[in-house]
């Protein structure tokens, strides 16, 4: 195949067209990554909760932080049609005291389902008063399984029983705990300073235990076969929000317009990688001028010009492409735990995809050059 043999005589530039491809592929890659991996990050927590749907309460535009529901409310919610099993998901903001450097992130309370938190060390299930199970990200601020972290500025402590994975929150690590121990923190970051100070005695109906003892963020439902969320939003009226996890995940703490940016950001390296492949391979088209009127002139067709300028660009663009993806992936092997990097396969589909789009899209241009050859300016190329 002269494709393939003009390949093997000139293997330094082909070799160098491969690696420009490669180097394409590689930032396209990296950048869709690090933009999925900010939205995991970002949401991880909120959107892979087991649950068809999640329930907040009404007008609070979806946020765990603004959202609140009562004992009673969980009731309801557990008893409307068409609910399988409902279980609370509480949130609350707490500050860890670690070894690397004291942090600001969340304590999510679960009254069940703590196996749907996939355990990559440690143990898993129910953790007892005091435990926790933590994303593992937890772990480039030096926490470790078996570790005990103090709670500041409410004096709590936290014994790390085992580590998960994709469980983030606006980027900081979850920290799950049971109901009794959310409770117990929730209740000391509301109200426990005002509780241990005050010499006055409260009254038993304001006691801050019983001011948030049943109370939860959200609920999450499964929901028996043929029932929608839709379907359960009606049965439940206007006094909740009921949204799938999904849309729960792309919704609050500014995230509408950040999946906007990270759209708009993958959108734009799809697409000058892909033209800036698709340009070039036109452009060594232009440049190999002489050696095609020279091919011409021996009796090749146009057809057959066009057909060794696409085997070329199969080869180069399938070497590139194996390039840049191994690189996009060392690349992220490299960046630290903490570090948003999530490869998705379809993204990274969609960019090899478009990848190999716009360089047979360049090769037409180049087609309508080879079009234009006239055989007789060998003779002239010759001459000189």
């Amino acid at each position: 195949m002269l494709a393939l043999s003009e390949i093997v005589h000139s293997k330094l530039k082909f070799a160098l067209i491969a690696l420009a491809i490669g180097l394409v592929v590689a930032l396209t890659m990296t950048l869709s990554a690090m933009s999925e991996g900010l939205v995991t990050g970002m949401t991880g927590a909120k959107g892979n909760l087991d649950a068809d749907a999640l329930v907040f309460q009404g007008d609070t535009y979806l946020n765990f932080e603004r959202s609140l529901l009562t004992t009673e409310d969980v009731e309801q919610i557990r008893s409307a049609e068409g609910v399988a099993q409902a279980y609370g998901v509480g949130h609350v903001y707490i500050s860890v005291d670690a070894p690397e450097e004291s942090f600001d992130t969340h304590a999510f309370g679960l009254t069940d389902d703590f196996e749907q938190l996939p355990v990559v060390e440690g143990v898993g299930g129910m953790p007892q008063d005091g435990e926790t199970i933590v994303d593992e990200t937890v772990r480039s601020e030096g926490v470790e399984v078996g570790d005990t972290v103090t709670l500041t500025p409410i004096g709590r402590e936290l014994t790390v029983i085992g580590f998960t994975e994709s469980r983030r929150y606006v980027m900081a690590p979850v920290f799950y705990v049971n109901m009794n121990t959310y409770e117990d923190l929730r209740a000391a970051s509301m109200f426990g300073v005002m509780a241990e100070t005050s010499d006055a005695e409260l009254p038993s109906a304001t006691h801050v235990i019983d001011a948030v003892e049943g109370n939860v963020s959200v609920a999450a439902v499964k929901l028996d076969e043929g029932t929608t969320v839709e379907g359960l939003a009606a049965a439940l009226e206007d006094d909740f929000d009921v949204v799938t996890p999904d849309e729960a995940a792309l919704a609050g703490n500014g995230m509408p317009v950040m999946v906007l940016a990270v759209n708009g950001i993958q959108g734009v390296s799809f697409v000058i990688g892909a033209l800036v492949i698709g340009v070039f391979f036109y452009i060594t088209t232009l440049h190999k001028t002489g050696q095609i009127a020279a091919i011409k002139a021996l009796g090749a067709s146009n057809a057959f010009v066009y057909r060794q300028l696409l085997a070329q660009i199969l080869l180069l663009v399938t070497a590139g492409a194996l390039l840049g993806t191994g690189l996009a992936l060392g690349a992220g092997a490299s960046m630290p735990p903490a570090m948003a990097f999530d490869p998705r396969p379809d993204r990274w589909g969609v960019t090899l995809a478009l990848v190999y789009l716009m360089a047979f899209v360049g090769s037409l241009f180049s087609l309508r050059s080879i079009l234009k050859i006239d055989p007789a300016t060998a003779l002239d190329h010759a001459e000189h």
